[in-house]
């Protein structure tokens, strides 16, 4: 249970998208019911979500240590803006002389 000095760290993604930010950051979807559930805030989109910035950065980290040069910096550049797929997000990150990154 959540006191007034915790507060939710979760980090989501999307899982059709290319977003991710904080949770508070997220959509909502009203079903037919009356229920909410969360979304991506631009595409409705359904999320995933890791428990905590810790575990988010590990699992970056660890992906670009596999040889993926450059993706941190992809993702820290992500982080609040919506593509409609990885590809568009790298294609536009890449758009910028001197960026390059390996997924």
């Amino acid at each position: 249970m959540m006191n007034g000095h915790d507060h939710d760290q979760r980090i989501v993604y999307g899982a059709n998208c290319a977003w991710w930010d904080g949770i508070e950051k997220i959509g909502r979807i009203r079903t037919a019911s009356g229920h909410s559930l969360p979304c991506c805030p631009f595409c409705k989109g359904m999320l995933f979500e890791m428990p905590s910035p810790k575990e988010w950065w590990d699992s970056v980290e660890a992906h670009q240590a596999k040889g993926n040069a450059g993706y941190r910096a992809f993702i820290e550049w992500l982080k609040g803006k919506h593509f409609a797929s990885y590809g568009d997000a790298i294609t536009a990150y890449m758009s910028k002389p001197g960026r390059t990154v390996q997924t």
